[in-house]
């Protein structure tokens, strides 16, 4: 019976909580503002009724008591983590204690004079205002009582029975009218709440549309261009956005430029369309990984990439992660080849960074910006070296050549560069076709390649997140007190949905527990700091969930963890 009891105990106290938490969600946008009032208004009515306009009842220690239980509410945002699960139960207490409790005191203290008579019917009015309808009625009858008793018991008083009665039918008067016009309102919120939720639904399926129309877009158009056009396209509708995008002008970029070698005699071993297929396995990795770091355009056996970021070193890192990205790919094939007895591939890469003509060369109705100039021909010329048999010997199978215009930017980011090999062109006694005066390149090996690879990866990856289309559904939400929001990530089949929940006053083993028994198909993540925020994320599932699924489980989770824990008291034997 024991047992029972505690049971049903915290299901009562339980649903006295979420209670007082919806009462207070309503108070929440000038919570602040009328606790201000009442801490600058108990020492300003003080002198007034005291001293200007005489009262037959003044008292400065009820007026500091007033302004101190108010004091607490402006400074709510400041309190300690573990204090604020008790804002609503302190916020009734202080509407109690503020509205009905103070002003019907002063009422029996100054026997009923007009001020206090007008002044407690303002106060009952505004009760109904300040908690929900139903506990407005609780609290005026709590604080009428509790001020009787204290005016009764503590300070001796009588009440004439008449005037009393009188005053309280007017009151109830106050209060039924504000009841009911707060009950409208409270109806009034929660359709206002239900549409606003339909209307956040509507605007997630239509931006649900209107990506899955840019994800239409990225199976022609690179990544890049694409978030480029819709960026520009917000901030300046889309003829300037067409404009900006495909406009002719002097651009820095990182370029690379990759041709497989002896390409032509593939075919004399296997068909057109095996070797087409081997071509595509080793461009796949680095078209899916990296057209949200630059601009990748395979053409026939050859592969074309330059990056235009703002900072120039920045631009250099992004070819050379996709460098290294590229090789790891292609021996990744070769060790496949090299157990069949197959010969492995060797492409002739090159990268090089400098000014070029970025631009649409096609008409307005075939957008493809590309870029041209000398350095989108020297880095052409720079991959032919890896035809000179001095230079194969030199760096090997699939190493990467570089410019000296590359590598200064790349030690100026990364700093000293050891992995590198410097070619000295004229002792070679090679050079580089329409381009003699370049004297001196560098390569990295495949080896160094591959190493590099791990950390390459980590570059790409950071890139792309920064650059994921971000879509924001709502503001933050408050349900029971707690805040949350979500948002869609990408688009189209790749659709995620990130939630994020306020958890920091719940304990961080009763979330970890929820999380482990309800919620394991989400990947999720607690934040360290002043505040806990709990992440969650649909990214092990793309496209599977929409908003209302994102929805429903942060509701059941501040549910959840609101609800007090099962009682772990043994049974008396």
């Amino acid at each position: 019976m024991a047992v029972i009891e505690i049971i049903e105990s915290r299901k009562v106290g339980a649903r006295l909580h979420r209670v007082l938490s919806r009462s207070t969600e309503y108070a929440e946008p000038f919570m602040v503002t009328a606790a201000a009032l009442a801490v600058f208004g108990h020492p300003l009515f003080y002198v007034i009724w005291r001293f200007l306009i005489p009262q037959p009842f003044e008292d400065v220690s009820l007026r500091l008591a007033g302004s101190l239980v108010a004091l607490p509410v402006v400074f709510k945002n400041h309190w300690p983590v573990g204090l604020k699960k008790f804002l609503p139960y302190y916020w009734h207490f202080g509407v109690l204690f503020s509205l009905p409790f103070f002003f019907s005191l002063y009422l029996f203290l100054s026997e009923f004079s007009q001020v206090w008579v007008l002044s407690t019917i303002a106060a009952t009015f505004l009760l109904t205002f300040v908690v929900t309808w139903y506990l407005a009625i609780i609290i005026f009858f709590l604080g009428i009582g509790a001020s009787y008793g204290v005016y009764g018991f503590f300070l001796g008083g009588t009440i004439g029975t008449a005037p009393f009665l009188e005053i309280l039918v007017v009151y109830l008067f106050a209060l039924s009218v504000g009841g009911a016009i707060n009950f409208r309102l409270q109806r009034y919120r929660e359709s206002q709440s239900e549409f606003e939720k339909r209307l956040r639904l509507i605007s997630g399926h239509s931006a649900t549309m209107a990506k899955e129309h840019s994800q239409l877009l990225s199976r022609f158009l690179n990544n890049i261009i694409v978030n480029r056009l819709r960026r520009f396209q917000n901030q300046y509708g889309l003829d300037h956005a067409l404009d900006l995008i495909t406009r002719q002008e002097k651009r820095f970029c990182g370029i690379m430029q990759a041709d497989i070698r002896n390409f032509t005699k593939m075919f004399d071993s296997d068909t057109e369309l095996k070797v087409a297929q081997l071509i595509s396995r080793c461009f796949s990795e680095i078209t899916h990984f990296g057209q949200d770091v630059a601009v990748i355009k395979p053409i026939g056996d050859c592969i074309f990439i330059y990056s235009d970021e703002e900072q120039k070193e920045d631009a250099v890192l992004n070819i050379l992660a996709l460098a290294s990205l590229f090789v790891h790919s292609v021996e990744k094939i070769n060790r496949t080849l090299l157990s069949a007895n197959l010969a492995p591939l060797n492409f002739g890469i090159a990268v090089h960074a400098g000014e070029v003509i970025y631009g649409n060369l096609a008409s307005i109705t075939m957008i493809d910006p590309t870029v041209i100039g000398l350095n989108v021909n020297k880095t052409a010329r720079m991959e032919e070296l890896t035809k000179s048999p001095v230079i194969r010997d030199i760096v090997g199978r699939n190493a990467v050549v570089m410019s000296e215009e590359f590598v200064r930017f790349l030690r100026e980011r990364l700093g000293k560069f050891d992995a590198i090999i410097r070619l000295p062109l004229d002792e070679l006694n090679v050079s580089i076709r329409d381009f003699p005066m370049v004297q001196t390149v560098y390569a990295l090996p495949r080896e160094a390649a591959e190493k590099f690879y791990p950390l390459a990866m980590e570059h790409i990856r950071s890139k792309r997140l920064a650059n994921a289309p971000t879509f924001e559904v709502t503001e933050r939400s408050v349900h029971l007190g707690v805040e949350y929001y979500y948002e869609m990530v990408d688009m189209g089949p790749n659709t995620t949905w990130s939630g994020f929940i306020n958890v920091t006053l719940f304990p961080a083993e009763k979330v970890a527990e929820l999380l482990r028994n309800h919620f394991q198909h989400l990947k999720s993540r607690i934040s360290n700091g002043k505040e806990q925020w709990l992440t969650l994320s649909t990214e092990n599932a793309p496209g599977e969930y929409d908003e209302t699924d994102m929805e429903g489980w942060i509701i059941d989770i501040i549910e959840k963890l609101s609800a007090p824990a099962d009682p772990r008291v043994r049974a008396p034997r």
